[in-house]
């Protein structure tokens, strides 16, 4: 683990979180938090750091199984942040990668809603 990265462990309701200084936020599994705020408060705090300083290209890799409405409203506030942070550091790079398996037009759907909503362009790759 290189220093300065955490890692939140998956849960039933949370996703396994990947927060690396390297560039990379992953997450991957369920997002159905019984307190989005407490499940968010430790990755807000590191991408305030992050973005301090950060990679020349940051890649936010997003592969759920499923997302509650609560799930929805904190990740799209944590869009918001990252995308607000990144402007303000515009010679940075942001690639925003969206998984959905082959039958899931739920997170496909999520995905291209977030990517308009947003007003950026999501990388929407089929896992098959």
């Amino acid at each position: 683990m290189s220093e300065n990265q955490k890692i939140l462990s998956p849960t039933r309701s949370t996703p396994e979180v990947i927060l690396d200084p390297k560039g990379i936020i992953k997450m991957t599994g369920r997002l159905i938090p019984e307190n989005a705020i407490e499940f968010f408060n430790p990755i807000d705090e590191w991408i305030n750091e992050y973005f301090c300083n950060p990679s020349d290209i940051t890649c936010i890799e997003i592969c759920f199984e499923y997302i509650n409405s609560e799930g929805i409203k904190h990740l799209l506030d944590f869009f918001h942040k990252i995308i607000y942070i990144h402007l303000k550091n515009n010679k940075k790079k942001l690639i925003i990668n969206w998984y959905y398996k082959d039958d899931d037009e739920d997170i496909l759907e999520q995905g291209t809603f977030f990517s308009s909503v947003l007003n950026i362009p999501f990388n929407l790759i089929k896992i098959i």
